[in-house]
């Protein structure tokens, strides 16, 4: 028997786990760095895609050169592209240009090719002795426990993780009494800078656009600020219609957490309204961006992917583990436009299913980068730069801008023509923001992040529309004026963060010269 248990367990050991083992690090590697922003759960797919793919690979091969070579070239490649991507990050991260120019890839490629390709030569010439299996398998195996260990105890020393943050934004939910509720359409351009920047960083006059919208019955308000210069806190503070100091005391100014935005986010006070209200709800894309998740929300989830990755986990992967343009082009840009084409096909044709009234709610990645349009529509290429807030990237982000413009005219148009009577809200979360200094913001600074576009289609309600549109009080506005609720109006501020502290928040009201 114990001969036995012993044959047992060297064959379990000879078994190439190692690729597969290999295969998990670089989601672990981006999830660790990410931890505080993208739930635990939304990195279950990408781990089993990976698994996948390296198993459908290691069959192929090992029919050709035998399990334990192929095994040994897949976990090369990994290891090698994995360093490859970390040492370009690391240099292309680095505040000198002289050491910034060791990472690019006409440099790195040809040196971790030439080691990949001698490694690979010599696994296939040399005979490669039994244990080699069991030795790669228990390096695979420590490093990946070690990544387990440091996520595992990030979340038992951080109970920020797991804390609902819903008590902080609650208000009161209410049905009306109005019978003939209007269709509302929320088109969110994402990152669509305001007149100031444009001018000053642009040269671009936004007048014939937003001329536009007024002679189709919109109304502008003279100054538009967002309350966040980021969507992470913008959007929460947008769809729950409430300030978010008290989330910000609670969890404290050095707190990174941000999944907690991600819950008040989802399940969101605005939705919850309509939903009391008798509303068909419509949104679109997944996880990612999505304004409901569940099915007590959110009746149509259209435009979306198979997978619906958290976009900031798809884009870290992608630029570290994909570092040539082609590749990122097949899956940032790639998915950034066929998103955006099936959402303006969608709201270009939508038809309502049922008498209810309609909420739609399209937060489109427009003109956010990755640029794929040019002023005419015409598909191209984004610039090749790690850095999304890159000056470098003004010129394209104006191109997509110009594009956006054309492009909400029609979906306007479309709305209109099928129903004069609804309500459509066109605004940004957030200004473009390239170019900015966050930890020493000039006044410049605070308008290229904070300053943005908003426009009011509401018809029957145009006497009673107020001069300024806070952010945070769009929807308050607009369930006062339509469905006769009776919430406060709040007053306007604008807040400072950073990335690195998100919680760190900073009442910069008084430096935007209103």
């Amino acid at each position: 028997m114990i001969i036995f248990m012993s044959n047992i367990s060297t064959t379990a050991r000879s078994i190439p786990i190692h690729p597969f083992l290999i295969s998990l690090m670089p989601i672990l590697f981006l999830y660790q760095y990410s931890l505080r922003e993208i739930p635990i759960q939304d990195i279950v797919l990408p781990l089993i895609f990976s698994i996948s793919l390296i198993a459908a690979i290691w069959f192929v091969l090992k029919n050709f050169i035998g399990s334990t070579k192929s095994s040994l070239i897949i976990s090369l490649v990994l290891l090698l592209l994995i360093i490859f991507s970390l040492v370009r990050l690391f240099f292309a991260n680095h505040e000198a240009e002289h050491i910034q120019f060791l990472g690019k890839n006409f440099i790195l490629f040809p040196i971790i090719s030439s080691i990949c390709i001698i490694g690979i030569i010599f696994i296939l010439r040399k005979k490669i002795p039994v244990k080699t299996t069991s030795i790669v398998n228990v390096m695979s195996v420590v490093i990946i426990l070690i990544l387990g260990c440091q996520i595992m105890f990030y979340f038992i020393s951080d109970d920020s993780q797991i804390k609902s943050l819903a008590e902080f934004v609650e208000i009161p939910i209410f049905q009306s009494s109005v019978i003939d509720k209007p269709d509302v359409y929320f088109l969110l351009l994402d990152a669509y800078s305001g007149d100031v920047t444009l001018k000053n960083d642009n040269n671009f006059d936004n007048s014939e656009f937003k001329n536009k919208l007024k002679e189709r019955g919109f109304f502008i308000p003279k100054t538009s600020f967002s309350n966040y210069p980021n969507t992470n806190l913008s959007m929460p503070s947008i769809t729950n219609m409430v300030y978010l100091d008290s989330i910000a005391n609670e969890l404290g100014k050095d707190s990174k957490v941000l999944t907690g935005m991600r819950e008040i986010r989802n399940e969101n006070n605005v939705m919850k309204i309509f939903k009391a209200n008798g509303y068909h709800t419509t949104s679109f894309y997944g996880s990612d961006i999505n304004v409901a998740t569940s099915k007590e929300l959110l009746d149509d989830l259209l435009c979306g992917s198979m997978f619906n990755l958290d976009p900031e986990l798809q884009r870290a992967f992608v630029y570290m583990y994909f570092p040539f343009s082609f590749s990122r082009a097949l899956f940032n840009d790639n998915m950034q436009y066929d998103r955006l084409e099936c959402t303006f096909s969608t709201i270009l044709n939508l038809e309502k299913k049922n008498e209810k009234p309609l909420y739609v709610h399209a937060h489109l990645f427009f003109p956010h980068p990755p640029f794929v349009y040019d002023a005419d529509g015409n598909r191209v290429a984004h610039p090749n730069t790690d850095d999304q807030f890159d000056p470098i990237l003004r010129e394209p982000y104006l191109q997509q801008t110009i594009f956006a413009n054309k492009k909400t005219i029609e979906m306007v148009d479309s709305i209109q023509k099928r129903d004069s009577n609804a309500v459509i809200i066109v605004m940004s979360d957030h200004g473009g923001r390239f170019g900015v200094d966050w930890s020493n913001p000039t006044e410049m600074d605070y308008y290229r992040a904070l300053e943005i576009l908003q426009a009011f289609y509401f018809p029957g309600q145009e006497e009673n529309i107020p001069e300024e549109f806070a952010t945070v009080n769009v929807f308050r506005i607009f369930f006062n004026l339509y469905l006769d609720a009776n919430y406060e109006i709040l007053e306007d501020r604008q807040f400072w963060n950073t990335t690195e502290k998100p919680f760190d928040l900073t009442d910069v009201t008084d430096k935007l010269m209103k």
